[in-house]
């Protein structure tokens, strides 16, 4: 009789949840608490390689490796990722300063934590990233860190001070345990991962590296254009096809990029807005994780910063301004920009490399072209650099079901 009163229960709570009504099943009986988030939650996880990705060819050519993930470990993650319980007032998420549709960012300058709290710093982004765990690796003898400050090496780590950030969500690791034991759907998560409900900080912490790992956007049409040309070559005789790929995204090599006319797919505009950023922006913000060589950087926002970035952690005055130069896949997605999400569009980013980079004591070699930290773009020039930072949206990973919340 229990099994189906619970079942009842479970039959109208479908029907009455609309599909962006939050399930609340924190009094439900523990049986029909499970059943719901069989049914709902956890519907479209584990299957086999529910969290594995492949990278586009040109990638693996480059040395880009995913990690394999862990589909059980991923998938408790995803539910921890977005459970709201796991803050100091119940209000707030890893979800809530990181959203899906906009490429796991925020749209404000500075997100909203517990009791209302404002961050001191604008929200990164997570799906910035062709592959995160493997744009976090090392390639060619480096291996980017995680914040602004790269304070933190990996997503554990970085995981960690979020809950206990008195202005996110406030949490030792000690009270998240508390609030996950006293939930009544985790019992039945926990133990479809490790056979008993028994959960420490290394598991939570795992099981977000896990999610967050299996993060990746490339399937841009920048991904598409450079696959293409990449496939379209007769090229027999070429050994190093690394040095292939290279040529075709730096557009250096005459033998290949007069067979294609610049990357295929993209526009005039476009392509001559390739030809920009390649030779002035892609050594810190290459969405290409191989071509990237600057990971930390001051680049000129004003001459007396408030925010000292790196120097805040060091204490070395050579430090100051210094911060994390991210990739910019989904650029377009995830204003505003800086630490301080001061800029609040994209042609605002683009106007200050253009004409408004001041000459800071730390402004980084790389931007100092000659001796004038300013490109000096005409307004075409503007808008075909523009036009190319869009060829590296992903909209299919903003949609992607496996790292939505599960709690709709």
């Amino acid at each position: 009789m229990k099994h189906i009163l619970y079942l009842c229960t479970f039959i109208v709570l479908l029907t009455s949840c609309s599909k962006t009504t939050e399930i609340d099943i924190k009094e439900l009986p523990n049986s029909a608490a499970d059943l719901l988030y069989i049914e709902t939650v956890f519907r479209e996880l584990p299957t086999n390689n529910s969290y594995q990705s492949k990278l586009p060819e040109y990638l693996g050519i480059l040395g880009m490796e995913i990690t394999p993930a862990n589909d059980l470990k991923a998938g408790l993650g995803r539910v921890l990722f977005y459970d709201k319980n796991l803050s100091k007032d119940r209000s707030v998420s890893c979800a809530s300063c990181h959203k899906q549709n906009i490429a796991f960012s925020d749209n404000v300058a500075f997100s909203r934590g517990v009791e209302g709290k404002l961050t001191t710093r604008n929200s990164q982004p997570l799906g910035n990233v062709a592959s995160f765990s493997a744009h976090y690796s090392a390639i060619r003898g480096e291996t980017p860190l995680l914040f602004w400050d790269q304070r933190a090496p990996d997503v554990s780590t970085q995981s960690r001070q979020t809950f206990g950030n008195p202005l996110e969500m406030g949490m030792e690791m000690s009270s998240v345990i508390e609030r996950i034991q006293e939930m009544k759907y985790y019992p039945y998560l926990w133990g479809q991962v490790y056979g008993t409900f028994e959960p420490t900080e290394e598991q939570v912490l795992e099981c977000l590296q896990e999610f967050v790992g299996a993060m990746g956007s490339h399937n841009s049409r920048l991904d598409h254009a450079l696959e293409t040309a990449m496939g379209a070559l007769d090229l027999p005789n070429v050994t190093v096809i690394d040095t292939v790929v290279t040529a075709i995204y730096y557009g250096t090599s005459t033998t290949i990029t007069s067979s294609i006319a610049g990357l295929p797919g993209l526009n005039q505009s476009e392509n001559l807005g390739r030809d920009i950023f390649v030779a002035n922006c892609t050594k810190c913000h290459s969405p290409v994780r191989p071509f990237q060589e600057v990971f930390a950087a001051c680049n000129g926002l004003e001459m007396e910063y408030k925010d000292k970035g790196l120097a805040e952690i060091t204490g070395n005055a050579a430090d100051i301004g210094v911060f994390k130069s991210p990739s910019l896949r989904n650029i377009a997605l995830t204003g505003p920009y800086m630490h301080d999400g001061r800029f609040k569009t994209l042609q605002e980013v683009v106007d200050f490399y253009s004409d408004n980079v001041q000459a800071h004591p730390n402004l980084h070699e790389k931007m100092k072209h000659g001796g004038d930290p300013n490109l000096h773009l005409t307004p075409t020039q503007k808008q075909q650099l523009l036009d190319f930072l869009h060829t590296f949206t992903d909209h299919t990973f903003t949609t992607d079901t496996r790292f939505s919340n599960p709690f709709k």
